[in-house]
């Protein structure tokens, strides 16, 4: 008997943990992905601060302001799809939609930086030469930092996002199918990237 009047207080409770856990999801994607954005959003406008640690002439590419752009606009999208999951849970036919978005940024981000990480260390060790030659500490500095900052922040925001499409699942099968699913988008990133084609 007091399992049955406690019941309606359980599920009340279970509730209200699934959208705090929804909630700070939603916020971590938001706060990651406008972080990453705003060197990026600076450099299109013409910044120069920081440009050392990125490889050599990259920034003097015709196209390098507006690639800058277009990352700002997609960060501040993906940073924005971590909010309006959030409040979009009883608008089901929009919010599976977003899941579909959220599923392949998921895919993409993970693998972009398992893939980043594992051939930088190549490259520092030798096993990879860059551009034909050796690893040389000074002289290549910025796989340094793609190492340690850029291929880590895409790996967290791959998982950041895979946090978020699980907490907005309600229903065990659900994650199980969402888990399995990220796991084979993944999978198929690095088999692509090993395969020489990298989405982003």
């Amino acid at each position: 008997m007091d399992l049955k009047a406690n019941a309606p207080g359980l599920r009340m409770q279970s509730q209200s943990n699934r959208r705090r856990s929804l909630t700070w999801s939603g916020y971590a994607v938001f706060i990651w992905s406008v972080a990453y954005m705003l060197p990026h959003l600076y450099w299109a406008m013409g910044g120069k601060l920081g440009l050392s640690i990125l490889k050599p002439g990259i920034s003097e590419s015709p196209q390098w302001e507006m690639i800058n752009w277009v990352a700002s606009v997609f960060l501040t999208a993906v940073g924005l799809l971590g909010i309006t999951l959030i409040y979009l849970r009883k608008r089901k036919l929009l919010s599976w939609s977003l899941l579909a978005v959220l599923l392949a940024g998921c895919s993409v981000a993970t693998s972009h930086g398992i893939y980043g990480i594992g051939y930088r260390i190549l490259q520092i060790t030798g096993v990879i030469g860059i551009e034909l030659e050796s690893f040389n500490a000074k002289q290549h500095v910025f796989v340094l930092w793609d190492l340690f900052i850029f291929e880590p922040w895409f790996l967290i925001e791959g998982i950041l996002l895979g946090i978020l499409g699980w907490c907005f699942m309600n229903n065990p099968r659900h994650r199980r199918i969402w888990l399995t699913l990220c796991t084979i988008g993944v999978l198929f990133g690095l088999i692509t990237g090993l395969l020489g084609v990298r989405f982003a």
